[in-house]
């Protein structure tokens, strides 16, 4: 019982860490150890029992981010019906993870010949629902697809980057990079 209970716990600080961490360096890559320790509401010395080094955290950072959005990706692609609802669906959640976006991809180039670092694992995968919604009608068919898939990541990064500075919810966040997305920037007309 003991270990469950402790392996319980050490798995809350871990995520505390995390999830201090994500929000820090999405806000400044060069907060330091002892901020996000403070941020996390750990001792500085518990910081460093669970990542000794810097790089220590930034790779179980980047390992957990990239694990998040795909599993959040899998969970948006399997509730949705159309390859309209997946693009959208992928958006919010996403989106949702405005601190591991902006850490993930405000300066991808600090990863450059990290092992753990997964670039485009799921380009190919947003190309082939775009494709799909093009060939459904909803998705215009005359803008390439890969232009598309471009536009799609720059929403949600304009929209985590929204979230994560604390200019709006994030809800809001994603409810407007999907508005966008499907009517561009033209007002809507209520009837």
């Amino acid at each position: 019982m003991t270990t469950q209970v402790d392996s319980g716990v050490r798995q809350r600080t871990r995520r505390a860490i995390l999830d201090a961490a994500a929000a820090a360096w999405a806000r400044d890559w060069s907060t330091s150890l002892g901020d996000i320790a403070d941020r996390a509401e750990v001792s500085r010395s518990t910081l460093h029992r669970y990542f000794p080094e810097r790089q220590a955290l930034v790779d179980a950072l980047l390992i957990d981010a990239q694990d998040t959005l795909e599993r959040l990706w899998t969970g948006a692609t399997a509730a949705s019906g159309s390859p309209i609802e997946s693009i959208e669906n992928i958006m919010i959640a996403i989106a949702e993870e405005a601190n591991r976006i902006v850490f993930l991809f405000s300066d991808p180039s600090r990863f450059a010949g990290n092992p753990n670092w997964r670039a485009d694992d799921d380009t190919d995968d947003m190309v082939d629902l775009v494709r799909a919604a093009q060939a459904d009608g909803t998705v215009d068919s005359d803008i390439d697809a890969e232009f598309t898939v471009g536009i799609v990541y720059s929403l949600v990064y304009v929209a985590a980057e929204a979230a994560a500075s604390g200019r709006m919810p994030r809800h809001k966040a994603a409810e407007y990079a999907v508005r966008t997305f499907r009517h561009g920037l033209s007002p809507r007309h209520h009837a």
